[in-house]
């Protein structure tokens, strides 16, 4: 009896196999990469991490899991998790652009109502991405190399227009005289508290600080406390 070699047996059985399958049948579907959705659930569940535990405290691991995509994927797309993070800042960086907003405002806007939309565009941002504040909050606390990456690479210019604004709404005599550099800071509180700590917001004001009606008020309260009502 002849010796058959499996491997030739297998090949064999498979092409009659393919040779018998009707010509109408469908094929099984070849998976569909997607990287952008991908990128995207990677960048949002890293997000949460580092707003949660920290930089020191998230794991590459946890975030795959998080983001449904396995840790060889993730590292795929980004190579450490100081590559993410820096990642993360970016695409937030990306929606903020403040710089870009302040500079585009019409010839015909004085600088109090391009501050009023500066207003608006941070509270937004801030309802969209409440995370942010809480990362910042982690981060800037103590000097370090990632603080100094984010002040260089996201803050500065953001900080340095809206200050200018503010100065330029005072010297038309639409806002308080401090300093505009504390009112900065004092604004982005404002915009950005309400949403960091929604739990507890919610919890003592039984209103979700989410809704369309508390951010048309968080707005009206920022504007009502820095313009000087004529």
């Amino acid at each position: 009896m002849r010796d058959v070699n499996p491997r030739k047996a297998r090949r064999a059985v498979s092409a009659e196999t393919d040779l018998k399958q009707p010509s109408g049948m469908a094929k099984t579907p070849r998976r569909v990469r997607r990287p952008k959705e991908v990128r995207e659930r990677v960048l949002a569940a890293a997000l949460h991490a580092f707003a949660t535990v920290g930089f020191e405290g998230a794991s590459t691991r946890a975030i795959a899991n998080d983001a449904q995509v396995t840790q060889s994927l993730l590292l795929y797309h980004f190579k450490t998790k100081d590559e993410l993070w820096r990642a993360v800042l970016q695409d937030i960086a990306s929606m903020e652009k403040m710089e870009q907003l302040l500079a585009s405002g019409d010839d015909t806007m004085t600088a109090a109502q391009r501050l009023m939309v500066a207003i608006r565009a941070l509270v937004e941002l801030f309802a969209k991405v409440p995370e942010l504040h809480r990362l910042m909050t982690l981060e800037a606390h103590q000097p370090s190399e990632r603080l100094n990456w984010i002040i260089e690479n996201v803050n500065r210019a953001p900080y340095e227009a809206m200050c200018d604004l503010i100065a330029e709404a005072q010297a038309e005599g639409a806002v308080r005289k401090i300093s505009p550099e504390r009112l900065r800071f004092a604004i982005v509180g404002m915009a950005a508290v309400p949403f960091s700590v929604s739990a507890e917001y919610q919890f003592l004001t039984k209103r979700n600080p989410f809704s369309k009606i508390e951010i048309e008020a968080t707005i009206d309260m920022i504007c009502g406390m820095i313009f000087i009502q004529q």
